[in-house]
């Protein structure tokens, strides 16, 4: 077999295989033979049927056999023996299939390029940083007291007024039929101005309790329900109760009453403190890690193969709708628009792959390696954060072996991108 491998661009390659006439009889030849052995003609028994009569009735679709089974054998030993990898199907044209000749043909395949990252050190860039302030200690404080306030009876009036919470039944009609699933007893919503649809019931200020009054509800134009969009529908909501929402005291008590280690205000203050540290420290660790990726991708351009781009939105979906299956929500039932995600989606994909491939030339540019140490720190970490043992990671990552090796693949870029922050110019 003969290859010849020209370079079309950084991301595309064609393929030009000629296959010597012996492997093509031998192809014809077996392919016959199959045929034989599965066709069933009347007159003739099972892999008793004359070849003539089977090259005058079945030339062609045995003349295709071969040619995808030679193809499909030959591309594989092509690729196997060129120092590339093909990122996505070939686009095959075939010559004809001629007995006692060569069969030729010629591949187009989409390659992952070959990327020399250059300049990777002295990246300029600016960095984040956060402070924790008072304030923020004492926002986060009031966020865990509301967080913790309790709904409790109005007991002192039977009439709602704006900022109660009300417990209500409500049913929905459009056109004098009832809507479907737009019935519900035990509700609770607050009286303040927006839409039923969104827990909010200003119809109810100056109402009684017990009392039933009737609204119109005007569905979006983009509902999740498409037979309701733009539609107004009449509501009967009734008022069961009022309720008030009260909120703790900031004080020690409160502090006790959270559970953990702080057991008065000023140690909670101080936990909580420290918790936004770690926090706003995680987040600007992030921010800058895209940032020098983003000064790498900048500093080195590259082409990406396109079906790499689509493959890595198709990923990027499918993660989301498994998310969403988690979460016990129908993906179905959100009517998404694949097509103006995929497009959102695009830019970003492209430049995570940009900076993928440029960071896999700066691990090995650098001869960056993963050693057990650093797997055990990784183990470590992620034991602490599910609640769970080492040992139990650790036996996860070796009983599968693929994840083990993603994992080192992620950990080795973790490290180039700690390099380039370190070599970096921060401005």
């Amino acid at each position: 077999m003969k290859v010849n491998v020209e370079t079309l661009s950084p991301i595309e390659k064609k393929l030009s295989v000629e296959i010597d006439p012996e492997r093509v009889e031998q192809e014809i030849e077996r392919a016959y033979r199959g045929l034989s052995q599965r066709v069933r003609l009347p007159g003739f028994r099972p892999g008793k049927v004359p070849r003539r009569i089977l090259e005058a009735r079945f030339r062609d679709q045995v003349e295709q056999d071969v040619v995808q089974h030679l193809v499909e054998h030959s591309y594989l030993e092509a690729i196997a023996s060129h120092d590339f990898v093909p990122v996505a199907p070939p686009v095959i044209s075939p010559e004809k299939l001629e007995r006692g000749k060569a069969f030729r043909y010629e591949a187009r395949v989409e390659v992952k390029p070959k990327v020399e990252a250059k300049d990777y050190k002295g990246l300029e860039y600016t960095p984040s940083s956060y402070e924790v302030t008072d304030q923020m200690v004492e926002d986060e404080l009031n966020r865990l007291r509301e967080q913790f306030a309790e709904f409790v009876p109005v007991e002192d009036r039977k009439v709602g007024i704006t900022g109660d919470y009300a417990v209500i039944s409500y049913r929905g009609t459009l056109d004098g039929e009832e809507i479907a699933g737009a019935k519900g007893e035990g509700i609770t919503v607050r009286i303040e101005e927006g839409s039923l649809l969104d827990g909010r019931a200003p119809m109810l200020a100056g109402v009684e309790v017990g009392q039933t009054v009737t609204t119109d509800v005007t569905f979006p134009e983009d509902y999740s329900v498409e037979s309701l969009r733009g539609k107004t529908a009449q509501f009967e909501v009734k008022l069961e109760a009022l309720k008030a929402r009260e909120v703790p005291e900031l004080d020690d008590e409160f502090a006790k009453d959270l559970g953990g280690k702080a057991k008065t205000l000023a140690e909670l203050r101080q936990e909580v403190r420290e918790s936004l540290e770690r926090s706003l420290g995680a987040r600007a660790r992030r921010e800058n890690r895209e940032k020098i990726q983003k000064a790498l991708v900048e500093k080195n351009p590259i082409e990406v193969p396109p079906s790499m781009i689509e493959n890595g939105i198709d990923h990027s979906i499918a993660q989301t709708l498994e998310r969403f299956r988690s979460q016990g929500i129908d993906p179905r039932a959100l009517n998404l628009d694949f097509r103006r995600i995929r497009e959102e989606l695009r830019d970003e994909v492209t430049f995570r792959i940009k900076a993928a491939l440029l960071l896999e030339s700066v691990v090995e540019q650098e001869g960056i390696e993963v050693a057990d140490a650093d797997l055990e720190a990784h183990y470590s970490s992620l034991a602490e954060e599910l609640g769970t043992s080492v040992e139990t990671i650790r036996k996860h990552y070796e009983l599968n072996r693929r994840e083990r090796e993603a994992l080192v693949e992620r950990l080795k870029e973790e490290k180039a991108v700690e390099l380039l922050l370190r070599e970096a110019k921060a401005v």
